[in-house]
């Protein structure tokens, strides 16, 4: 806990002064490409690199992902906030048809039961109203059998650290000003939801610009 602390004081300055400096879109884009500069890129192939069929991208913010799709993905991204939306829509455009964004809310997605072969959520979480709410709109949209893949940070399972990160997220909500909630936890959402976990990989990275969070890259499946 330290360790993170010590990393988030020597570089949240400079992403502060970033976050100044830009529109919250402009900033959320030049974040992504200096985190994925700096390793995250492998993440996120690793996330949704394999993946082929239709899939739906809940939350997708300004696009970021749409690089790493493989060629047999064929990707609808939905994304409420209308900014992140415009530069996602100018990406997609660029995929010759392969991703294809708009509008929509997790909390209530357009499709019918069982459209999608996976569903992925990328640091998305942390931030809606209800993380049960998503999950379960997430299991009605997946056929039987389907892929949720999740790329999430959590609150820390430790006694001390966890207390900090709920004693802390007032402050946090104030200086991230994305609505990102630092002490969520949503693996026992995605189990309360119906989904069934097949792998969970833990990690933390001390790069520039994320912060030091515990992370979580989940891979569950609708059962049949």
């Amino acid at each position: 806990m330290l360790k993170a602390i010590a990393h988030f004081v020597r570089n949240g300055p400079e992403v502060l002064r970033m976050q100044k400096q830009h529109s919250r879109a402009e900033f959320l884009d030049l974040f992504n490409e200096k985190a994925d500069a700096q390793g995250y890129a492998d993440v996120r192939r690793e996330l949704v690199g394999d993946l082929a069929g239709s899939i739906l991208e809940i939350g997708c913010g300004t696009g970021s992902m749409f690089r790493y799709y493989g060629e047999r993905a064929r990707v609808d991204a939905i994304e409420p906030e209308e900014d992140f939306l415009e530069r996602a829509v100018a990406k997609a455009q660029r995929t010759s048809g392969k991703i294809h964004a708009m509008a929509g809310d997790g909390m209530n997605l357009p499709f019918s039961n069982g459209s999608f072969d996976t569903v992925v959520i990328c640091l998305v979480l942390c931030s809606v109203a209800s993380t049960s709410r998503v999950l379960a709109e997430a299991f009605r949209v997946l056929r039987g059998g389907g892929q949720l893949r999740a790329l999430e940070h959590v609150r820390s399972g430790g006694a001390v650290a966890g207390l900090l990160m709920d004693l802390g997220n007032p402050l946090w909500l104030r200086i991230n000003k994305q609505g990102c909630n630092w002490n969520r936890d949503p693996l026992a959402a995605l189990s309360e939801a119906g989904f069934w976990v097949d792998d969970v990989r833990a990690f933390q990275r001390f790069d520039t610009m994320m912060p030091a969070f515990p992370m979580r890259l989940v891979k569950a499946h609708k059962p049949r």
